[in-house]
């Protein structure tokens, strides 16, 4: 189900805007502050953002560079600006700022929602370019794969996948939704090595983020093996890849 977040002051075009862009496989949430649109992001991951540049606290110029630092889940969502009348935008550098398209208003709902369309096929080409690359992990799905167990404890961690709780000696981490899925290919395929190619496949997949790359994927996992204090569970296979140790081989070197 897609999911897009309007961030409108006037709530009569946000509510005309909801009604258009609505369908079946949509779900548009709506709200008219800065304020408000940072309490949603928090709480759920939208495949597009549609954000006015006027707001009543504030500027969206602000929450879109918010969105530039990665701190919410839909930081790579594409982003629609809607503009005041009679402001002259050039969209090369829109799009230095992550904006990937915008509507000055007045404007007809109808050429929005056609906006919208573009990037939803756009997402979904560029996602089915990526989907034929094959999860290429050595040894992926030996019997020591946990697949398809929502919840995991290992030792001193309890990882709850489907509910996106994750403890460390039962104090709770809060994980991104690039870390949750990088942690689940590591502990799926626990004492496996999992190729840095490989893996970006397959994360780029689960989350649609496109823009993830190797330097990316290295930061990640520098990210967690602080967040949930686990350097002596991952580790990095210099020039391979990297895995999560079986329970015998955690003090072991790499």
């Amino acid at each position: 189900m897609n999911k897009i977040l309007v961030i409108e002051a006037d709530a009569n075009l946000a509510e005309r805007l909801c009604r258009a862009l609505r369908d079946t496989e949509t779900h548009v949430f709506s709200c008219g502050t800065l304020e408000a649109a940072t309490a949603l992001m928090e709480k759920e991951l939208y495949q597009q953002i549609i954000i006015d540049t006027e707001l009543p606290d504030g500027d969206g110029y602000d929450l879109i560079y918010e969105l530039g630092l990665g701190i919410y889940d839909s930081s790579s969502a594409p982003i629609i600006l809607i503009a005041s009348n009679g402001c002259q935008l050039d969209l090369t550098e829109l799009g230095k700022l992550g904006i990937s398209d915008y509507i000055t208003k007045p404007f007809n709902v109808s050429v929005l929602k056609a906006k919208v369309c573009t990037q939803f096929k756009r997402q979904t080409r560029e996602f089915s370019l990526r989907a034929i690359s094959r999860f290429e992990a050595i040894g992926a799905g030996s019997r020591s794969s946990i697949i398809g167990e929502p919840v995991v404890a290992i030792d001193d961690y309890i990882f709850n996948f489907d509910l996106g709780e994750f403890r460390v000696a039962g104090e709770r981490v809060r994980l991104n939704r690039f870390e949750q899925c990088l942690l689940r290919n590591l502990v799926e395929n626990k004492g496996v090595v999992l190729k840095k190619k490989a893996l970006v496949e397959k994360i780029r997949m689960e989350t649609r983020v496109l823009c993830i790359d190797e330097t990316l994927l290295t930061e990640a996992v520098h990210m967690l093996s602080n967040k949930l204090k686990a350097q002596n569970y991952i580790k990095t296979v210099y020039g391979i890849g990297y895995l999560w140790t079986m329970a015998e081989e955690k003090n072991k070197s790499v």
